[in-house]
């Protein structure tokens, strides 16, 4: 028997291809490494053809580093220079061992380093419990549209280009990629339109490489591999996020309480995939990357209230007069007399933004928030100690992403500042805080903290009520 008939039978009858055959013990040790999918691995392993065809894993993993689909360096590189080339039963074999070793190593740096990435669903009822009132005129769109046509095209046994660039340019990808652009501190290459469809493309494909490609890892083609080994469970997860239509109302009776009076909110929700980036916000709409949570609630429903609460900050809190786009950017910015203050506002409303989206999302007090408020206030310290005008762009940019890179201190710090604003004054406060601008949200705060929850270094102190005045005074 030769790997062209291993190649040519079914998975149930590989198994006894190889008893009683001095690879058998080979068989067993690959057996004990994927159990039953043994016979399917070696089944597609047997079928590269020419065997030479195997060299393709290692290109399939550059040109999707080069697609801006990659891991950044954060988890293994998967495919040696020197892989194996299945040209007999024994190398087969022994290629089907070393890529189940890569694939056990893939699964466990998952967990090492993502570990609030689900790797498999927890098929459990979503009970949303008794939300609060929704405010009249608020209505927020559940939008599965994107994640449906990616299961639609795996199912239709296609691999049509024109469709998956269609796919790619879906509002709910489209805008997932331009969040990833806008923030700034992912390396590139970036993923566009063009690169995702060539993840969709490989990620929908039969080939038997492309098969084993998605095999080895979830993460693969952008975690589109996720989403074609669990079509029917996505499918279904979709079916439930819009049949219950307690969702919506879930959500905004969460965030409407922290909002201020006579506000009205209507928005979108958008549920898309994407690596490396759990949830998101853009001008347009906030979303998920439903693989990095699949059905796990707990980490789904505040993931949720996050990134909508980032779409009413932008209805509510104070803008910057001379940007016309509404946006984080007009939130961010202020036209303030001097590049140091300006600098140290946009920290202080990423801040603001992001805490009080974590706070809203939690609602609870997280003994951390010290630790990273702290750790926050030594971030911001080349920002008003010193000679602060001297920093460089670059110094300047990485200090942000210090702040808020992977959910970073800033997250915590600004969540500390949102709990006692809330804890003085209600839920509503927050909202009418943020109304105010980034200087007055601190002040607010810090007017609630005692010097043994936080200390504020005067100096800092002093900056921010000295921004303040500048904007009270051109509020006039």
């Amino acid at each position: 028997m030769n790997r062209v008939d291993i190649a040519a039978q079914e998975p149930n009858e590989i198994a006894d291809a190889f008893k009683n055959t001095d690879l058998a013990e080979s068989w067993q040790s690959l057996h004990a490494l994927v159990g039953d999918g043994a016979a399917w691995l070696v089944k597609l392993i047997c079928s590269v053809d020419p065997a030479e065809d195997i060299a393709k894993l290692r290109k399939l993993e550059m040109e999707q580093a080069n697609r801006g689909a990659g891991f950044l360096g954060m988890l293994p590189d998967q495919i040696p220079s020197d892989l194996g080339v299945p040209i007999d039963l024994k190398a087969s074999l022994d290629l089907a061992i070393t890529l189940a070793e890569i694939r056990a190593a893939n699964l466990r740096a998952i967990p090492e380093t993502m570990p609030q990435y689900a790797l498999s669903f927890a098929e459990s009822d979503i009970d949303l419990g008794c939300s609060s009132a929704v405010p009249a005129g608020w209505k927020l769109d559940i939008d599965t549209s994107g994640i449906r046509a990616i299961l639609d095209y795996f199912a239709s046994n296609s691999v049509d280009e024109q469709a998956a660039l269609t796919i790619a340019r879906m509002p709910a990808f489209a805008e997932m990629m331009r969040h990833r652009c806008d923030l700034g501190y992912v390396p590139e290459p970036l993923i566009n339109a063009k690169d995702f469809a060539w993840c969709l493309i490989h990620a929908a494909s039969a080939e038997p490489i492309d098969q084993i490609w998605k095999w080895l890892h979830p993460q693969n083609l952008f975690d589109l591999s996720d989403l074609y080994t669990h079509q029917d469970q996505y499918r279904r997860l979709m079916d439930r996020l819009v049949e219950d239509s307690k969702l919506e109302q879930y959500i905004l009776g969460e965030i409407s309480q922290y909002s201020p009076d006579d506000t009205v909110f209507k928005d979108r929700l958008a549920f898309a995939v994407g690596w490396g980036i759990r949830g998101w916000a853009t001008v347009t709409t906030g979303g998920i990357n439903i693989e990095h949570v699949k059905d796990n609630w707990c980490d789904m429903l505040p993931t949720l209230v996050h990134e909508t609460f980032h779409r009413l900050q932008t209805s509510i809190a104070l803008t910057d007069p001379t940007i016309d786009e509404p946006g984080f950017e007009q939130i961010t910015s202020y036209p303030l007399n001097r590049l140091v203050d300006r600098r140290l506002y946009r920290a202080l409303s990423y801040i603001m933004l992001e805490g009080s989206a974590t706070y809203v999302a939690t609602q609870t007090w997280i003994e951390t928030w010290i630790d990273d408020a702290n750790e926050g206030l030594q971030i911001l310290k080349p920002l008003y100690a010193g000679k602060s005008a001297d920093l460089e762009n670059n110094a300047y940019d990485e200090l942000l992403s210090k702040g808020l890179r992977s959910n970073g201190p800033f997250y915590g710090f600004g969540a500390l500042l949102s709990h006692a604003i809330v804890k003085k004054s209600g839920p509503s406060s927050l909202g009418v805080a943020l109304q105010s601008g980034a200087p007055t949200f601190f002040m607010l705060a810090l007017n609630q903290l005692d010097d043994t929850t936080l200390l504020f270094p005067d100096a800092l102190i002093a900056r921010i009520e000295s921004i303040q005045d500048e904007i009270e005074a051109r509020k006039r």
